[in-house]
């Protein structure tokens, strides 16, 4: 861990170094290691016999967002839409990490972890997408990476779908902690969204309320993003998160009403009242109170 950690710090060193959009530097950094530990923490649900998964996860969670220093630096935001109107062949900050990662960073690991190099970083590039991973991660699986270790999985007669769903995991447990950090980081006042009076449009709404809203590049580029719409958007994210523990998380620190008593206004208000219902109706359908129940 420690010496994770000291690749990590020498790499972004120079980024905190910065006088200019210092804030965001020192934020990303913190939220790398926020997703680190509370990946490692979730884990356990999983991969409890088997620490080598452990390893895997540590190095992805850790550097999950490593693109964002970047990407702050080249436009001095983290805005996705304006680094690909920027550099249309780099489609998000996961696909920026994935190349930093790549030329970089991967070098500087240990030759037992480097056989794990296109997995470490298919989880960079997948982390920023919102596949229903989940429909890959069956019990039977679970059990597999409970029993054998990761080489067999990874380099054994194991079929694709084992393999597929070792990534699904990971990649699932880092969106959700990087998901809970967002809301928790509202809650603290780390970031506080804007409260206007924008109306949000009918076609929107409907988008929201079926499961099915928009990318934020898609909404900009259609013209009606505004401030009630993020909001929106950030609450999206509860239908895209796929462990229990961390939607119980949001809903035992009642993050979503702290957040609207920060920042919400009544435009918005039905949305926030929708969606924690809509935690509670989740974690009561879960099976196992580990996953999410997809249909």
């Amino acid at each position: 861990m420690e010496r994770l950690e000291k690749i990590f710090n020498e790499y972004t060193k120079p980024f905190l170094e910065e006088e200019q959009n210092k804030d965001g530097f020192i934020d990303k950094y913190h939220h790398s290691y926020f997703v680190r530990d509370e990946s490692l923490l979730v884990d356990e649900m999983f991969t409890r016999y088997n620490p080598d998964f452990k390893m895997l996860l540590e190095i992805e969670s850790l550097f999950h967002d490593i693109g964002r220093f970047e990407q702050l630096k080249l436009i001095g935001n983290f805005y996705d839409y304006d680094l690909t109107k920027k550099y249309p062949m780099i489609k998000d900050h996961g696909v920026l990490g994935a190349i930093i990662m790549k030329k970089v960073l991967l070098e500087k690991l240990f030759p037992e972890e480097r056989i794990f190099d296109d997995e470490i970083i298919k989880v960079i590039k997948l982390h920023t997408q919102n596949n229903n991973l989940l429909s890959l991660i069956r019990k039977e699986y679970i059990e597999i990476f409970k029993n054998y270790s990761l080489r067999e999985i990874m380099f054994s007669s194991k079929t694709e779908n084992e393999k597929t769903a070792l990534t699904a995991i990971n990649t699932t447990i880092i969106q959700d902690a990087d998901r809970l950090d967002i809301f928790r980081k509202i809650v603290n006042q780390v970031w506080i969204p804007s409260a206007t009076k924008d109306e949000i449009s009918p076609q929107i709404w409907n988008s929201f309320m079926n499961n099915n809203l928009p990318s934020i590049n898609e909404i900009k580029r259609s013209g009606e993003w505004n401030p009630n719409v993020g909001h929106l958007v950030r609450l999206s994210f509860i239908e895209q998160m796929n462990l229990i523990p961390e939607l119980q998380k949001i809903k035992d620190e009642n993050l979503l009403e702290r957040i609207y008593q920060i920042s919400g206004n009544e435009i918005v208000r039905p949305a926030y009242d929708y969606m924690m219902e809509r935690i509670e109706q989740i974690i009561n359908q879960s099976e196992d109170k580990i996953l999410v129940k997809r249909k």
